[in-house]
This record gives structure tokens, C-alpha cells and sequence, in this order.
């Protein structure tokens, strides 16, 4: 079994990058510096484009399949607090 080159490798990290915060990007929360880098990605990788409009598929399918209420705002902003600590300790 052959080992990835450096670049090679790098590209796949970055793929994983883009796809583990695929949501957040679709989401609109993630910060402006990331969004462009990631837009810069999606420039030059079909396949994640590809799996970014499948990600954005479910959502809008499980969008209009659950009319559900909102989450209140006090749980909206703990979740996002805990997201941000589980991010900054896998860091």
C-alpha cells in the first residue's frame, strides 16, 4: 500500500475539513475568513461541492419535512457554546 505524497495528503485533510463543517457553512455561522477559505476549496474540488449540495439537499429536505418550532434562544446559545469548547479541546 503506497503512502499519500504531502500534497496529496493535504488535500485530503483540507476535504475533511471542508466536509466536517459542511453545516456550519450552510448554516451561516461560520466566520467570514473560513467561509472564504472554503469557497476557495470548493474552486477546486468537485468532489465536495458535490457532497456540499447532497448536505444541503438534507437539510432543505428535513427542513420542509418538519415544521417545527425553533429552539429557544438560551439553548441555541449553550449549544453553540458547547460547540466552540468541544472544537477548541480537538484542536
Amino acid at each position: 500500500m503506497s503512502e499519500l505524497t504531502e500534497d496529496a495528503q493535504r488535500s485530503v485533510d483540507r476535504c475533511r475539513e471542508v466536509l466536517d463543517r459542511a453545516f456550519e457553512y450552510l448554516d451561516g455561522e461560520m466566520a467570514d475568513l473560513d467561509c472564504d477559505r472554503l469557497r476557495a476549496h470548493l474552486a477546486e474540488c468537485a468532489s465536495c461541492v458535490q457532497q456540499l449540495a447532497e448536505d444541503e439537499q438534507l437539510k432543505r429536505a428535513i427542513r420542509d419535512g418538519c415544521p417545527c418550532e425553533s429552539a429557544p434562544e438560551q439553548l441555541r446559545a449553550r449549544i453553540l457554546v458547547q460547540i466552540t469548547e468541544v472544537r477548541a479541546v480537538i484542536s
